[in-house]
């Protein structure tokens, strides 16, 4: 019994490993656009749900550079989505391919993005996760 326990365990541990490397590099903290000078209304410096949606498309292929060849044989599902849009966030779904799905919440006026993830069967709920970062780095 011990020995089965301890390869289920095994297991779990490898697959979250898989999952927690899926589409996360390193945290950044990249506070480098929040500065932005004061001219334009807010509305100009909006970002749109189209640049969000190709910000983090880029953010995660920079991050994984193996993620283009996985998107292109089209073994494992991958995706990306605007899940919702409001004045106070954007949320852009991505379906990884180990199944895990991250949430990126942008704030559309500065660009910061905070990062959580779910594993259906693993985690519970959303977690929120160490990784942040601007996204109007990657616009």
């Amino acid at each position: 019994m011990n020995r089965r326990i301890r390869s289920i365990t095994i297991m779990l541990m490898m697959l979250i490993t898989l999952v927690l490397s899926a589409c996360g590099g390193e945290s950044e903290s990249g506070n480098a656009q929040s500065g932005n000078a004061q001219s334009g209304s807010a509305a100009d410096d909006r970002i749109s749900d189209d640049q969000a949606l190709e910000a983090i498309k880029a953010y995660c292929h920079e991050s994984n550079p193996d993620l283009q060849r996985i998107e292109d044989e089209g073994e494992y599902p991958v995706y990306w989505e605007i899940e919702s849009s409001s004045d106070e966030a954007i949320v852009v779904l991505f379906r990884s391919y180990t199944g895990c799905l991250v949430r990126y919440y942008i704030d559309p006026v500065s660009g910061d993005t905070y990062v959580t993830e779910f594993v259906e069967g693993i985690t519970e709920e959303e977690q929120k996760t160490d990784e942040a970062f601007n996204v109007k780095d990657y616009i």
